[in-house]
């Protein structure tokens, strides 16, 4: 299951090469239209990509017609110390939900995560796999080269405040909301919230600050990839120096930077993966979103003030060469990432095919029609039937011509066979015996929106 392709793609095409390698059948399926399409697909099992409130329903569906589910999140490494997002509190929900009643296994990106659910008795040891995330096998030394190389010492601004600049809840507080429905304490996310937003608005003013302290050094805003960059445009654009671009692999533009500022954004720990400094703004933190999630700070160079600010980024080659990277990961990065060495998609890949059993493969025309749901709304009825009728590939480019927001979240071919060929070859495969297509319904033989991974021998 892909989430976010900008964020989740490149992750999933490896662990389609993993899986591919062993003689696995893969398809990725796009979360928008996994209700549509994993009825279609034949499969033998389903990872999907996190297992919360509001997808319960759907995987109780799957799970009742026989489909071995497991989870592999999406966002699992930058945990809270306390809150809904916290390792007791994921236990927790995972066993008091149902979850772990329908779910055959379990990966984790770290020990602390999964130390946590053993702890609870969440689910069984056997079906709790510790493995890393395969995004991030990308950072490590033996596929960094995949990556976009040539240094272009920008310095890198990430931002990470999609709570309070959605680009896709289109409900006024549905992602306060969604929070909730996770476990967060309502009244402790209305203040976060406040103080969030104040946050949110003095980042953007202290930017531009250094955009204008330093006019001719380079400097690339990249929005979460989940926020709207409306906002960085209408604050930040009168600046020649800054450049707002959330495009491409964040991996890549961390890459290429001389630094990384940012304010608790997860991205300080790929930065630390991939030896660049991350600098926090420490300054502008609450007592509240400092508390919300603590390791981005832990992992970076903090700094106290604008002009400590200036300064670290004045002499950043120095800072660099005197940041202990080796030992930040070892005290801080391991536990919730597990190890830097590229092989998490292989972890993953050994862990399905040692567990997935033969068995006859899921199909239900039906199920697609309804939505996968037992009691589906109207509106599910009728995309279910679109679908059934004309493929997931035509609704899905149809539905995205109306939503722009739908857009960055289809997966073309093209950009997935391009990944999937440049990773067989730097793996000393034969590029030619992979491919990547468009899948079609066992039933019908439409296409369908997921995109089907095959290895040609």
């Amino acid at each position: 299951m892909v989430d976010h392709p900008k964020r989740d793609l490149p992750g999933a095409v490896m662990l389609g090469y993993q899986l591919a390698r062993r003689g696995v059948s893969v398809a990725l399926v796009p979360m928008y239209e996994q209700a549509v399409d994993v009825p279609r697909l034949g499969l033998n099992a389903l990872v999907a990509n996190y297992a919360r409130p509001v997808n319960l329903d759907l995987m109780r569906s799957f799970a009742g017609a026989g489909l071995p589910l497991y989870v592999l999140d999406t966002e699992g490494g930058v945990l809270a110390t306390t809150g809904g997002n916290s390792p007791p509190a994921m236990a927790a929900h995972i066993k008091a939900s149902g979850y772990a009643d329908i779910l055959t296994g379990y990966f984790f990106w770290g020990s602390r995560l999964h130390d946590a659910f053993l702890a609870a008795g969440t689910m069984k040891p056997e079906q709790l796999h510790l493995t890393g995330c395969p995004r991030f096998d990308f950072a490590a030394a033996r596929w960094r080269a995949l990556l976009d190389g040539e240094p272009r010492g920008y310095l890198l601004v990430n931002a990470n405040f999609p709570l309070v600049n959605s680009r896709f809840t289109g409900t006024p507080g549905g992602e306060r909301e969604a929070m909730v429905r996770s476990g967060w304490d309502g009244a402790y996310v209305d203040r976060f919230i406040v103080d969030l937003k104040q946050v949110f608005s003095n980042y953007l003013a202290e930017i531009g600050r250094l955009a204008a302290a330093r006019p001719d050094r380079s400097i690339l805003v990249r929005p979460h990839p989940f926020e709207s960059e409306e906002v960085y445009r209408n604050a930040l654009s009168r600046h020649a120096n800054v450049l707002i671009d959330g495009a491409g692999s964040v991996l890549d533009r961390i890459r290429n930077a001389v630094a990384v500022v940012h304010l608790n954004c997860g991205t300080a720990v790929e930065s630390v993966l991939l030896g660049k400094l991350p600098l926090q703004l420490e300054y502008l933190n609450t007592p509240t979103t400092a508390g919300h999630a603590a390791l981005p700070a832990r992992v970076s160079r903090k700094v106290a003030s604008f002009d400590e600010l200036l300064g670290a980024i004045d002499h950043i080659e120095r800072e660099t060469e005197s940041f202990d990277f080796a030992g930040v990961h070892a005290a801080d990065i391991e536990a919730f990432f597990h190890l830097n060495d590229g092989q998490a998609a292989e972890r993953v890949a050994d862990v399905l095919t040692r567990t997935t059993t033969a068995r006859r493969p899921y199909v239900s025309l039906l199920a697609t029609v309804m939505g996968t749901r037992a009691k589906p709304s109207v509106g599910q009825i009728v995309k279910g039937a679109a679908s059934a009728a004309l493929g997931s590939a035509v609704t899905e480019r149809l539905r995205s011509q109306f939503n722009p927001a739908r857009r960055d979240k289809r997966i073309e071919p093209a950009l997935v066979e391009a990944l999937l060929h440049r990773i067989a070859s730097h793996d000393r495969a034969k590029p030619s015996q992979f491919t990547a297509q468009r899948a079609r319904c066992v039933t019908t033989g439409l296409p369908l929106a997921s995109i089907a991974i095959e290895h040609i021998r």
